[in-house]
């Protein structure tokens, strides 16, 4: 018959996220340990669950951070509480952080053990076995500062225990004559739990010839190891170097790619009869993803043109300029949006990989009969706010992303829309970082909050109207940095 699985002998009493509370009895008393970051939480729990226990408990607050002088009076007035009801409070190993708390609260000592298993059997006695340790670490110190055995250390300051000879890296000893409390005490667990040789009524001490030994391999390999470390870290600062180099001349070559790619893109709205032109451009790295053209084709009538590439970075710039440059031509030659549409697409679908497409708009406005003549591709459909009906008309007539998939397939699915337009009509193209744009709570800037800006601005020029966009859109993302390129292109119908 199988046995039953053994009971744990410590009881969580709080668990969090940021801290933890287990008890374990201990003989007479109560060993409470405290592991995490101290909140004000972990201190009601101690109050309400721990410290109202009439009992002599152990706090082990060793693996605990962030203590505060409140953890410190709580503990305090504790101790002096359990006293008078003749328990004690012992501490387990305090931090420096608590020690020092406890010596501006008073004169009234708290009895301080570095290990539970130090813990007498009766509580009375836990003054007496708290005295012992302190005139043991005393002793320690002593030695410490007076036996040359005691003294020996390596290159970096580790300790060399005298009795096994082993070298303590946990004990760092930079002076003979102030060595630390904190050295003091790791020497002395090093004696009691971790040295083989020391035994308290019977020190037996190696050889002094034996500790230079040690002293001396451990310099030597140090120094190998720090000429090893120095060979590496000079490796380290070439391949970093030959990086920084490289990086240097990639940012060169963005800022040159940069230059060239806003050379693409026009510098100023053209002047066309019909309609007064205005445009917003703000990439958010050097290389942008968006782009804008207007473009002329023969008996006064002009394209408007916006697309946006997939991704960021060199290969999205180096696919914004390809594209803004085909479909520019087949504009101009064709005059046909939708024809000009598919022929980009099958110039350049071979040349695009699987996870690349680029979404594009383009109008074309027919001053003569004032028509509007729309295909997209996948793009945000363009707005077009009339004024005389009060109402935004969504240009959504479209098709397929360029590059998402072979002329037979993209041709079949793209259509055209044409609209009269009427004086005072205003049109407006965008890219999706302005929809798509956040503030701090993570919510969209969404369509919702461009229309009213555009009916409510549609007396005013083009350029007036972006501007209130824009502002708008920034009050809306409060100083959030985005993410995407912004582009706008606005026409005011005359």
């Amino acid at each position: 018959m199988p046995l039953p699985p053994p009971v744990p002998s410590h009881e969580t009493v709080a668990r969090t996220a940021e801290y933890e509370v287990t008890t374990e009895p201990r003989g007479a008393f109560l060993l409470v340990s405290l592991r995490g970051r101290f909140t004000d939480d972990l201190l009601t729990v101690l109050q309400k669950q721990i410290f109202l226990q009439m009992r002599s408990m152990a706090l082990d607050a060793s693996a605990l951070s962030g203590m505060t002088m409140a953890l410190a009076r709580a503990v305090f007035y504790t101790a002096q509480g359990l006293r008078s009801q003749s328990h004690a409070l012992v501490l387990i190993n305090p931090p420096d952080s608590l020690r020092g708390f406890f010596k501006l609260l008073g004169s009234t000592r708290i009895p301080t053990l570095l290990s539970a298993s130090q813990l007498p059997a009766k509580p009375a006695d836990v003054d007496a076995a708290a005295q012992k340790l302190d005139n043991e670490l005393q002793q320690v110190r002593r030695e410490l500062g007076t036996n040359q055995l005691w003294q020996f250390t390596d290159r970096e300051y580790c300790w060399v225990c005298p009795f096994c000879g082993d070298l303590c890296d946990d004990v760092r000893m930079a002076s003979r004559v102030s060595v630390t409390q904190a050295a003091v005490e790791r020497v002395w667990r090093h004696m009691n739990y971790e040295c083989k040789i020391y035994l308290p009524n019977n020190p037996r001490f190696k050889q002094k010839s034996e500790l230079e030994a040690t002293v001396r391999e451990s310099n030597q390999r140090k120094l190998n190891a720090s000429v090893d470390h120095v060979a590496q870290l000079k490796t380290q600062v070439t391949q970093l170097e030959e990086k920084a180099q490289w990086a240097k001349n990639l940012e060169k070559g963005v800022k040159i790619a940069a230059s060239r790619q806003r050379k693409l893109l026009p510098t100023k709205a053209p002047t066309v009869g019909g309609c007064e032109i205005a445009y917003t451009y703000r990439p958010a790295d050097e290389l942008s993803g968006d782009f804008f053209d207007f473009v002329e084709i023969g008996e006064g009538k002009i394209g408007f043109v916006i697309g946006d590439v997939s991704g960021h970075g060199i290969e999205a710039g180096i696919l914004m300029g390809m594209t803004k440059k085909v479909l520019s031509i087949r504009l101009s030659e064709m005059g046909d949006p939708v024809a000009a549409v598919k022929k980009t697409n099958a110039d350049i679908v071979k040349d695009m990989d699987r996870s690349s497409f680029v979404t594009v708009a383009a109008i074309v406005f027919d001053p003569a009969t004032r028509t509007l003549t729309s295909a997209r591709a996948g793009h945000n459909p363009p707005m077009l706010y009339q004024p005389s009906k009060n109402a935004v008309r969504k240009l959504e007539a479209g098709g397929l992303m360029i590059g998402m998939a072979q002329p037979h397939i993209f041709d079949a699915q793209l259509t055209a829309e044409v609209v009269e337009v009427q004086p005072g009509d205003v049109l407006l193209l965008y890219t999706d970082g302005i929809e798509e744009g956040k503030n701090p709570g993570g919510e969209e800037f969404s369509v919702g909050r461009i229309e009213p800006v555009i009916q409510n601005e549609c007396s005013k020029p083009p350029s007036y109207v972006l501007g209130a966009l824009f502002y708008e859109f920034e009050r809306f993302a409060a100083g959030v940095t985005q993410e995407d390129d912004l582009t706008a292109v606005c026409v005011k119908f005359k």
